[in-house]
């Protein structure tokens, strides 16, 4: 029973189909697709979430990255790999034509896994340079990266397309020769664009300064709002915003103002010609004690010196650093100091300074007798001096 079975099966297996194709090769491309739809839908996912799982208890995320990565091209690798098996086994060798083209269809079919696998292992490159960058204060921007995914996207696309032209016999020489003949004119006409995109990248890189500093930049004066891939937008003071080319700000100094530690406070305090050395004395030891004594004021020996003889004034420089980096407290900070300098000289009886002019007319002062006769008094105490002061021999 078992044996006339068996020979039933048997001889309806290698019954003819078509020549050379027998119902054989029907049902046994039937189970091969079949377990290939089981194999990837069942064995590979289970595969892949176990993986994950144990991926999911490591400190890196490199592995769950390359894991999602690899999960749908070696989904359509079983695939493949199931179409090859099958032709295989068949008796293509009847068909020449149908092989040579199935095996070119095959390692073109490979190159572009292997391609379409590197392009979503991108993610994982991108993942391991940020970890390694932000061990050095992160170099590499954030909105760098992107674009440096995409680069890296571009050039593995490429690499595919060209060896996929060399399995097809095609010569890629000519059309890479093209197209750095057709880049090099691109790079001509669009001098400025790639000028700017360079700056970009450098800024990026470099990082002279980030979006919501306060930047100078050849009297454009405000904060950074938006660094493009073209130009950077700062608004100013008076709440326009201004377009800067990032070529210009990549090649000329720019200041930063927001990187400082602390911002300077410098002003000169005027008081009258009226006061006596002693005033003047006293004056200086009240700046340089208001100065110190500030809560605002950074612990760094502040410059107070008398610095100037004015047209009007007897002027005293104050010099120091107030221990904020914001603009408005830098004010406060400044306020207060003055107003502590004007309580003080008020109690001291030491009179401010004011742009004024006095006018002596000429002949009042040949006809005042009293100021001739003061002048020829002073006058001889110097020769007097003068005649003193000579050795004794001469």
């Amino acid at each position: 029973m078992t044996d006339s079975l068996y020979s039933a099966v048997s001889g309806f297996l290698h019954t003819s189909m078509f020549e050379p194709f027998t119902w054989g090769h029907l049902v046994f491309t039937v189970l091969v697709l079949s377990a290939t739809y089981l194999l990837r839908r069942v064995v590979v996912n289970q595969l892949l979430r176990i993986l994950s799982h144990l991926a999911s208890k490591t400190q890196t995320q490199a592995d769950d990255l390359l894991l999602e990565a690899i999960r749908i091209p070696a989904q359509v690798g079983v695939v493949v790999l199931a179409a090859w098996w099958v032709v295989l086994v068949l008796p293509t060798s009847e068909f020449p034509t149908f092989e040579r083209v199935f095996g070119e269809f095959l390692r073109v079919a490979v190159i572009v896994l292997v391609t379409w696998t590197a392009v979503r292992s991108v993610k994982v490159l991108s993942y391991l340079i940020r970890g390694a960058m932000s061990l050095k204060e992160r170099i590499i921007d954030d909105r760098l990266m992107p674009f440096v995914e995409q680069i890296l996207r571009i050039i593995l696309i490429l690499m595919g397309f060209v060896m996929v032209l060399q399995e097809f016999g095609y010569d890629p020489s000519g059309l890479i020769a093209g197209l750095g003949l057709g880049g090099l004119a691109f790079a001509l006409a669009a001098k400025d664009t790639l000028a700017n995109f360079f700056g970009s990248m450098m800024i990026l890189t470099d990082k002279p300064f980030q979006a919501g500093d306060y930047i100078e930049f050849k009297g454009i004066e405000g904060t950074v709002e938006m660094i493009g891939f073209r130009s950077t937008l700062v608004r100013q003071m008076d709440r326009t915003v201004v377009q800067i080319p990032n070529s210009l700000l990549a090649s000329d100094p720019v200041r930063n103002f927001t990187r400082r530690e602390s911002r300077r406070i410098l002003f000169t305090v005027a008081i009258t010609y009226e006061c006596t050395p002693a005033m003047l004395r006293a004056a200086l030891e009240a700046l340089r004690e208001i100065v110190k004594n500030d809560p605002g004021v950074t612990p760094e020996e502040p410059v107070v010196r008398f610095s100037k003889f004015g047209e009007s004034s007897l002027d005293i420089m104050v010099h120091c650093y107030a221990a904020t980096k914001v603009w408005a407290e830098w004010l406060a900070v400044q306020e207060h100091l003055m107003l502590a300098v004007y309580e003080r000289f008020r109690e001291l009886g030491i009179p401010f300074a004011y742009p004024a002019m006095v006018v002596h007319m000429a002949d009042d002062k040949l006809k005042d007798p009293a100021r001739e006769k003061e002048s020829m008094a002073f006058l001889e105490r110097l020769r007097a001096r003068a005649v003193s002061v000579e050795p004794a021999g001469e």
